[in-house]
């Protein structure tokens, strides 16, 4: 893969979301610069945990060093049948992050504007990540499950500058959702696609990111970080699943940066030099930016990624590219655990699985990786709020132990779960609010995750369930949305979807449906085919149907959901089906 240039491009033409943009002749009002308070910033860095280099520095640092090692392997699921995965060089991936930063400040972004990115797992996705990086921008993931209403929710909520979307997915088109919804985003100035651009006149991202020379011209990223870019808003994820709410969550290098250092040193820890780490999860998920990006670059290590998800190419992948540690939900190590049980593969360096979503992987599960791979299961507990934040022992029957430096508050009969340390996130913002409000600023530092959990007698943690309306083990379920589309089913009085745990893939929605009439109920065929043709993702469509003469309210008329659950946790396929109480 080489690095040439096809010379300058003509600055894109305003689409229509530029043109509007150009109309009101300001910057959007979005304050992002947030920090820590100093002597908290002094406290971390003493401790290690923080440091004021970022993740460029190690990028370069590796590049100069050993610059044919590979920092990222990509593995494309709609290439020729027989290709290799695209290797990525060190050499070549700090080419390419100063060439993508150098082609945002050609499209006007400025340190501190935010850029969003729906991608699929591809090398470029880390790139552009880091490029947001070099150039000072704030990065926003987008998951690729997300549908025209998400996105258009998080664009208009952040204000992103510059949106960059695949021509089409998985049977989605994206670069056609964008152009739609362009008129409604006065600050959205270039739309930009990955494949087919000129079908909706965006930018052509193969173009004007991949093969023009940028960096060698006139349109130059920021030089190097100043002191404190470690400590500044770089990154931005959007939490959905709160009824009508979305809430983002802003993180800085040293906050990422943080779910590496406070790890043992040990070489269970993943932190040994030129480690191999593989996620099952979407690059644009903050689970997987640290898995497959942050933490391989801290190391001097390699990322590897698959665009379209496949047990068997992934094993493949797995012993062609020497993958030492694994990040993945229990719904796909069940199907690596089969896969391998079918056609074995030498998968030789695997040295640790790390299963997320819940505190504690179901332990038959656990047993079967065992065997299978021969190596270390621990079960993940993390948040966007701070990224990977416990971890338990293998086969340890007691809770997840936090990270060194993570405090957490959590009582011994269940209570919400508060965090407090290095890894947290600087700042949380609900969407349509006109501010994040920053973590240290109020209640000292400490910041309520969503989850509800209890203390061990052993200093660890065991998560119990999701607080409020939410729910989803891999994506989280935008709830409400997902209410509102059953209600539209002509056969459907009344619905709620709420969380169960299934013993395999974890926590999964389940819709908890009143039928207009007792003898014609909806069936669950027919409610997916409805919810899949008024836009309801696949990732978010409910696993389980349950049919009922009421739900459970209070006295305000207020859905009971903690009734809801409980009563689903106490049913027993073919057994009663009693009325929810």
């Amino acid at each position: 893969m080489g690095l040439t240039g096809t010379g300058p491009v003509p600055t894109p033409r305003a689409g229509p979301a530029a043109r509007t943009a150009g109309r009101t002749g300001r910057r959007p009002a979005r304050p992002l610069d947030v920090a820590p308070p100093a002597e908290v910033a002094q406290r971390f860095r003493a401790a290690g945990w923080w440091r004021a280099e970022t993740f460029l520095d190690d990028l370069h640092r590796t590049a100069a060093r050993a610059p044919q090692r590979p920092a990222i392997v990509s593995e494309r699921a709609h290439r020729p049948a027989g290709s290799p995965p695209i290797t990525v060089t060190y050499a070549q991936l700090a080419a390419y992050v100063d060439r993508f930063a150098a082609a945002l400040s050609s499209l006007g972004v400025v340190p501190g504007d935010p850029v969003a990115f729906q991608l699929p797992n591809r090398w470029e996705t880390a790139a552009l990540t880091l490029a947001c990086l070099r150039a000072g921008a704030v990065a926003v993931p987008v998951l690729p499950t997300v549908r025209a209403h998400g996105l258009h929710r998080i664009l208009d909520a952040t204000r992103a500058r510059v949106c960059v979307v695949p021509d089409a997915w998985e049977g989605f088109p994206h670069a056609a959702a964008l152009a739609d919804l362009a008129g409604r985003l006065p600050w959205l100035r270039h739309r930009v696609v990955l494949g087919d651009a000129a079908a909706t006149g965006a930018v052509d991202f193969t173009t004007y990111f991949l093969r023009t020379a940028h960096e060698r011209g006139g349109a130059r990223p920021p030089g190097r970080p100043q002191d404190g870019r470690a400590d500044r808003p770089a990154l931005l994820i959007s939490v959905m699943g709160l009824r009508d709410a979305y809430t983002s969550v802003l993180h800085s290098p040293n906050t990422l940066y943080a779910n590496v250092s406070t790890q043992s040193a040990s070489d269970a820890s993943g932190r040994r030099p030129g480690g191999v780490f593989l996620s099952t999860l979407p690059l644009t998920s903050l689970a997987s930016l640290i898995h497959t990006v942050y933490w391989p670059l801290a190391v001097g290590g390699t990322g590897v990624c698959q665009d379209v998800w496949d047990p068997d190419r992934c094993l493949d992948l797995m012993a062609s590219a020497g993958v030492d540690q694994v990040y993945a939900e229990p719904a796909y190590l069940a199907e690596l655990v089969a896969a391998q049980r079918r056609r074995p593969r030498p998968v030789r360096r695997l040295r640790r699985v790390l299963s997320g979503g819940r505190t504690s992987t179901p332990e038959p599960l656990a047993a079967e990786l065992r065997e299978v791979f021969a190596v270390p299961v621990q079960s993940v507990w993390g948040a966007p709020e701070l990224g990977l934040g416990a971890l338990s022992a293998d086969a340890d029957g007691g809770g997840a132990r936090p990270l060194a430096g993570l405090e957490v508050s959590a009582g011994p009969a269940g209570s919400a779960l508060e965090v407090r340390g290095p890894s947290v996130c600087l700042a949380t913002w609900r969407h349509g609010t006109a501010a994040p409000v920053a973590t240290w600023e109020h209640g000292d530092g400490w910041l309520d995750t969503g989850d509800l959990a209890v203390a061990d007698r052993h200093g660890g943690i065991r998560v119990l369930a999701r607080a409020g309306t939410r729910t989803g083990a891999i994506f989280m379920v935008p709830v409400a949305e997902v209410e509102e589309a059953l209600l539209a089913h002509p056969r459907v009085r009344e619905a709620a979807v709420v969380a169960y745990t299934d013993p395999e893939h974890g926590e999964l929605p389940c819709a908890v449906v009143v039928p207009d009439a007792v003898d014609r109920p909806p069936g669950p065929v027919a409610l997916r085919e409805h919810l899949v043709s008024l836009g309801v993702a696949e990732a978010f469509l409910p696993t389980r149907l349950e049919i009922v003469g009421a739900l459970p309210r209070d006295e305000g008329g207020r859905l009971r959901r903690e009734a809801l659950r409980s009563w689903l946790a106490r049913l027993r396929p073919g057994g009663p089906r009693p009325a929810p109480a």
